[in-house]
């Protein structure tokens, strides 16, 4: 019998195309020292809420307390 091999997505492929710009993004993140409620989240906030074509969007540490808050 032949064993059947199911392939692990690999985002590696996908994150060389945008290493620089995510590199870019930490290291603001870092260097400015505002890893709560800093200009970053607010513009992701932002970006998801047009998105996903509503008002506004509110980024959480988790998926739990996305399950939690839902």
């Amino acid at each position: 019998m032949s064993e059947i091999k199911i392939p692990v997505l690999d985002l590696k492929p996908q994150y060389e195309q945008i290493k620089d710009e995510v590199q870019a993004a930490i290291n603001r993140v870092l260097e400015s020292g505002q890893f709560i409620m800093g200009p970053d989240v607010k513009l992701f906030e932002q970006e998801v809420a047009k998105y996903v074509g509503v008002k506004h969007a509110i980024a959480l540490n988790s998926g739990t307390d996305a399950v939690v808050m839902g």
